[in-house]
């Protein structure tokens, strides 16, 4: 492990033990005594799958939560220390790794990669710096805003300066409609359905299959669970993913994709 990245790796690796924490803790918790009960609503003449004994959110999911970007942040801007004091350049206060989504001004004119500060003149450090960008998705990758959205530096970027200021609002929990399946006996017709995808609580109903007015046969089983997401109003492109994917996905990034691509200039 080069010496000039040990603060940066033992960032990371901090990040990584609070990742499994946090995944501990969920899995206790949706391992717990949630039921989903199934009936037929004769009124509406379909199958209604409702919950309970939904999981109590424990404000220490937030907590640790925002540990994980914060650590991942930090561990940036270590990186961005090193890469200055690499290019013989002094770091001050500063110095940060930048995070940006668009090289355009609000005129829409393009600018200039905003780099390092004090600048820093290794092409190598600066081809890197500009393809793990959000900006650099959309230019060469055809992502466009979905992809640019979901860029883990912008994820990264915007929920550790919402934990800055206030814990980042976890709502448990939703349906991981991903995970759901059901099989059918031959000759009977997969019905329409309709699931939930807003935060639940208890008695909620969660899906609505139709059969074409008729009762699901009796082995009729969607396999539904639980799981928990982040509910941010500025972040809305990660409410259906599951927290511990969401933190793992940045992580991820940031390890392989940028750290990883910076540790050969420290020999």
């Amino acid at each position: 492990m080069p010496d000039a990245l040990a603060g940066v790796e033992l960032k990371l690796s901090r990040a990584k033990a609070h990742l499994v924490e946090l995944q501990n803790a969920l899995a206790e918790a949706l391992d717990g005594d949630c039921k989903f009960v199934g009936e037929f609503d004769r009124q509406r003449k379909c199958y209604v799958l409702k919950v309970s004994h939904v999981p109590t959110v424990d404000p220490e999911w937030s907590i640790l939560l925002g540990e994980i970007f914060y650590q991942l942040r930090s561990a940036l801007d270590h990186l961005a220390w090193q890469l200055v004091e690499h290019d013989g350049g002094t770091p001050n206060k500063q110095t940060k790794f930048p995070i940006l989504e668009s090289l355009r001004d609000k005129n829409g004119k393009r600018m200039r990669l905003r780099q390092l500060m004090p600048q820093v003149t290794d092409s190598t450090i600066l081809t890197i710096l500009n393809e793990c960008q959000p900006y650099y998705w959309s230019d060469t990758e055809g992502h466009g805003i979905t992809g640019i959205e979901r860029h883990p530096l912008r994820l990264l970027k915007l929920l550790s300066n919402i934990d800055k200021h206030r814990l980042l609002l976890v709502v448990v929990c939703v349906l991981d409609i991903g995970r759901m399946y059901w099989g059918l006996p031959q000759g009977v017709a997969p019905p329409s359905c309709e699931l939930n995808p807003q935060p639940l609580k208890d008695g909620d109903e969660v899906a609505r299959f139709d059969f074409g007015g008729q009762n699901a046969p009796n082995e009729f089983d969607p396999h539904p669970s639980l799981k928990v997401v982040i509910d941010e109003a500025e972040v809305p492109c990660i409410r259906q993913m599951d927290v511990t994917r969401c933190a793992r996905y940045v992580s991820d990034f940031v390890e392989g994709r940028v750290l990883r691509r910076f540790q050969p200039l420290f020999p």
